[in-house]
């Protein structure tokens, strides 16, 4: 018997309690690993960070010591059979989708940041009980067992699930063939609820008819309504968390859209990533660092496909669609790591810098970049008479139903197949996926064939777009097209003291400060635009688009 309780006593304080009882059946040792990292994100986070006050009772309630063997593992001897209880506290004091929050208000937990893994006994079946009577409003992702008590079938589950225990939470309910899914929501909502529902349901509808199936019976999605700027989603096999704010800007359409945006992306993941996995990731070790080089297909497929289903389910109109299409083309853009990094090699260094900026110009990102690549693989798919929505079903049935896990090798040969002529399909990969070749101008041709035009904007920034400088509000340089001339004189952080950006021709010799020095720089004319503005529009409709988007 392996049983968590969480308690309570002081919500302002940010610490929950929580209680380990498990049964051990002979003397040994027995190691505890809290987890270091979560699914969904490839990155430490060493949780361990937020654990004090760790006991440990013998079945005399008898205290015992425990020794650390590494930053977050414990281990104690039992002496004897019988049942132990460990005893800590965990600080919950990070409001994202992945993290935990303990306020006045809500206790809200992801169990992978403060729930032991007991090694050697990590199938057993494991319950959670929230003692938690001033929250008496509950909800969780596990396995519904009777008031106030869930349950894990493994400690897999338990690390892929979320509890929030709240005074007040709005829930809406639908169905999709088998598959309850329930909206828990805490916070304020500014937006018409039946629009909601009817665009949930017909998203869901659409990606259950793609796949045949939907992998669980019962989903739930829980969103946390913040008073304040946020944006983030964390999948789980039996639903999701996401935060968004400001609450009150979901009376605005276009950000109404946003949350449509990740909701469509999450619930994508249930098949892909939380079923559809690669081998390296099954089952997760959190551990240590578990590699993988498949970034296109977790966040790069997810993100292409829960933005398409939007188009395809009719809850986007091919204008809206196009207008989120083109702020992933404006993320990508402006990045030049796909010169010095593949996207398969950025995916496997997620783990040294891969959620943050990094150095200028060394990695790619694998959501915008894999989405771009994914919209490509998806349009020459759909020339040779399939598609990347059936090639993901394919994927469903060979690996996620069974949940044996691929290797990117296997997907490469499950595209390759659809192809009669596998030279175009081929050179692609070569060129984009496992190469360094610059996307945008095949993008622009595959953009055509669906009637589309993809056209390059100048704006009235002559700095940027002329001579290849970004700047932000103080007047520093951030950022240097290296192709331009200015990448040889100029440097990143130099602050530029005069200048028009209304100028029409003579530009005028540049002042700036670097570091303690005034420097003098003059621009000179150049070709091109450097980092163009990108806009989509429709030309002509034909056989092809009407394929793509529905």
């Amino acid at each position: 018997m392996i049983r968590f309780t969480i308690r309570c006593k002081n919500p302002v304080s940010q610490f929950v309690q929580l209680e380990l009882e498990l049964n051990v059946k002979e003397s040994g040792s027995v190691k505890l690993q809290l987890p270091a990292w979560r699914a969904g994100r490839y990155q430490l986070a060493n949780f361990a960070q937020n654990l004090r006050n760790l006991s440990i009772f013998d079945p005399h309630t008898k205290p015992i010591d425990a020794v650390k063997s590494s930053k977050d593992c414990w281990e104690f001897h039992a002496n004897e059979a019988g049942d132990y209880r460990i005893c800590y506290e965990y600080y919950c004091g990070k409001m994202d989708a992945g993290s935990s929050w303990v306020n006045d208000e809500q206790v809200y937990l992801n169990l992978v940041n403060c729930c032991f893994e007991v090694s050697g006994r990590s199938h057993e079946e494991i319950s959670v009980n929230l003692d938690l009577p001033q929250f008496p409003l509950q909800v969780s992702t596990l396995i519904p067992i009777a008031n106030s008590i869930w349950k894990a079938t493994d400690f897999q589950l338990l690390a892929d699930s979320t509890v929030l225990a709240s005074k007040s939470l709005t829930h809406w309910n639908y169905s999709v063939g088998k598959t309850q899914f329930t909206i828990w929501i805490k916070g304020e909502i500014h937006f018409d609820k039946d629009k909601f529902l009817e665009s949930f349901m017909a998203f869901s509808e659409k990606l259950i008819q793609d796949f045949g199936e939907f992998p669980e019976s019962e989903y739930q999605f829980i969103y946390q309504l913040l008073t304040y700027r946020h944006y983030h989603g964390v999948e789980h096999r039996r639903g999701t968390v996401i935060t968004f704010g400001p609450d009150e800007s979901l009376a605005d359409p276009d950000q109404l859209e946003e949350l449509l945006g990740v909701s469509c992306h999450e619930l994508y993941h249930a098949w892909n990533v939380c079923r559809i996995r690669p081998k390296e990731l099954l089952p997760y070790d959190f551990s240590k660092e578990t590699y993988t080089k498949a970034g296109l297909l977790l966040e790069g497929v997810t993100t292409y496909m829960g933005d398409l289903y939007l188009l395809k389910s009719g809850v986007y109109d091919l204008p809206t669609y196009l207008k989120h299409l083109e702020k992933i083309l404006a993320r990508e853009s402006v990045s030049f790591g796909w010169q010095n990094h593949t996207i398969a090699e950025s995916s496997y260094d997620l783990w040294l810098d891969g959620y943050v900026a990094g150095i200028p110009d060394r990695k790619v990102n694998i959501y915008t970049r894999g989405a771009l690549l994914s919209f490509c693989m998806d349009i020459l798919l759909l020339k040779g008479g399939s598609s990347l929505s059936l090639v993901m079903k394919e994927m469903w049935l060979q690996y996620g139903q069974p949940f044996v896990g691929y290797t990117m090798e296997e997907f490469d040969q499950v595209v390759f197949e659809k192809f009669e002529d596998k030279t175009e399909i081929q050179e692609f990969f070569s060129a984009y996926i496992y190469g360094k070749k610059d996307l945008f101008p095949f993008l622009k041709t595959q953009f055509a064939s669906l009637g589309i035009e993809l056209e390059e904007i100048e704006t009235e920034n002559w700095l940027l777009h002329r001579f290849g400088i970004r700047i932000n509000e103080e007047n520093k340089i951030i950022q240097i097209h290296p192709e331009s001339k200015a990448y040889s004189f100029l440097m990143k952080n130099d602050q530029i003291l005069t200048f028009d950006f209304n100028m029409d021709s003579d530009y005028p010799e540049l002042a700036l400060r670097r570091e303690e020095r005034e420097i003098r720089y003059l621009p000179k004319e150049e070709k091109g635009i450097f980092f163009p503005d990108y806009r989509l529009s429709m030309v002509e409709e034909n056989a092809l688009t009407n394929k793509w988007k529905n």
